[in-house]
């Protein structure tokens, strides 16, 4: 049976034991003792080295056995009975240890804070989520869950582990229920919570820093919450901090009022949206008068004209269900183009994609009345050619 030296001493990041047996055909190891935690209860296997060769997973076999997956074979010259020394990726294993005890203080804290009991935990690489069984919390409930979790973090209570057989279940209040049988693992944090669970954790809640709630999502009639915990926590603030900084000072304005700034900024610009909108639908409409009415379809090429005058062009021919127009507009990039078919003809989709978009490499597409995109070429000779093949397939077609 191996020893589990990352329940005897949770912070061990070197150590030195014997192996155990080689798989080579696998490139599985056992050893006499590991700090190496296997994957489980929703924490992830450490990483590492045995004897300088990359650890890439760490698994827990039927048998109890530890199960050390190497990126590459053991040195031929190291055989079971020899001595090898053991490194964990402490960053790697510490940040979810921070995870994992964090989610305890959280899970906590839902509790106490909100009764809210919690059903899974995911640790994820950017974000560790808590789902609880309740449909909705307010926001105050929330802040109180953060409040309470952070008080418990800067309280730095002890984090403590003891073993008990399950028939004592009965004399211990755990915060969740537990099936396991046997010998059964115990956290605890000091006086605020205790739960049955086989991972390793930092020795004192201080430890954490900080979490904080970034994400909430409604999911199967229940809530999914994402948190920030740890390092992971910091890292976020500052993010979040140097962001909101820059765009403050954009505005030549405080922090705080960078919100205010934008929301007026946005409602400033929706109305000169609004403005320049109505005005290039009044220059579509002096423009469309001037296009005579034919029972052939008529181009019209524009020449750097604003994409609002061209789009208002575009929808504003649609009114028409005699109309029949093929429009481009060429700018210094790329050039624009619209094709309008009334209701009173025929629309060929099928016709327009094979003899028109495939053999000039055409980008778009849309559903009768109206299809548009873009040609890349930008030569004035090759906007003439296309509006000229595309009024040649719309001539073809009859009702």
């Amino acid at each position: 049976m191996t020893e589990l030296l990352y329940y005897a001493d949770p912070l061990l990041r070197e150590f030195t034991t014997t192996i155990a047996s080689i798989d080579p055909d696998r490139l599985v190891v056992t050893l006499a003792a590991t700090a190496f935690y296997p994957e489980g209860g929703g924490q992830p296997a450490d990483l590492g080295t045995v004897a300088d060769t990359p650890v890439v997973d760490v698994q827990k076999s039927q048998n109890g056995a530890i199960l050390h997956r190497l990126e590459s074979p053991l040195p031929a010259t190291i055989k079971p009975g020899d001595t090898v020394h053991g490194q964990v990726d402490w960053p790697h294993r510490h940040e979810y240890m921070q995870q994992h005890t964090g989610q305890h203080v959280l899970s906590g804290a839902l509790m106490r804070a909100a009764n809210a009991p919690t059903v899974s935990v995911h640790q994820g690489s950017d974000v560790t989520t808590i789902e609880v069984d309740r449909e909705r919390l307010s926001d105050a409930d929330l802040q109180a869950v953060d409040d309470l979790a952070n008080s418990i973090i800067a309280e730095n209570r002890a984090i403590r582990t003891r073993w008990i057989d399950d028939s004592e279940l009965s004399t211990v209040s755990l915060r969740r229920p537990t099936d396991r049988t046997g010998r059964i693992r115990l956290v605890e944090i000091e006086d605020f919570d205790l739960v049955a669970c086989g991972g390793v954790h930092l020795p004192r809640t201080g430890l954490l820093n900080l979490v904080q709630l970034v994400s909430v999502e409604r999911i199967r009639g229940r809530l999914r919450l994402g948190y920030k915990i740890g390092d992971r926590a910091l890292a976020d603030y500052r993010e979040k901090h140097r962001a909101i900084t820059a765009v403050a000072d954009l505005f030549s304005a405080r922090p705080d009022q960078a919100p205010e700034r934008v929301a007026a900024t946005i409602d400033e610009l929706k109305e000169k949206n609004g403005v320049l909108r109505r005005r290039a639908e009044r220059i579509a409409t002096m423009i469309l008068a001037t296009i005579p009415e034919s029972d052939e379809p008529e181009t019209l090429l524009l020449k750097q004209e604003d994409q609002e005058v061209f789009r208002a062009i575009a929808e504003g021919a649609t009114d028409d269900s005699s109309r029949r127009l093929v429009l481009g507009n060429v700018g210094s990039e790329r050039i624009d183009w619209a094709i309008i078919i009334g209701s009173d003809h025929d629309f060929p989709a099928e016709a327009l994609r094979r003899e028109l978009l495939t053999p000039f490499g055409a980008k778009g597409g849309g559903k009768p009345p109206l299809w548009r995109g873009v040609l890349s070429d930008t030569a004035a000779t090759k906007a003439k050619e296309f509006l000229s093949a595309a009024v040649s397939v719309i001539a073809g077609a009859h009702r």
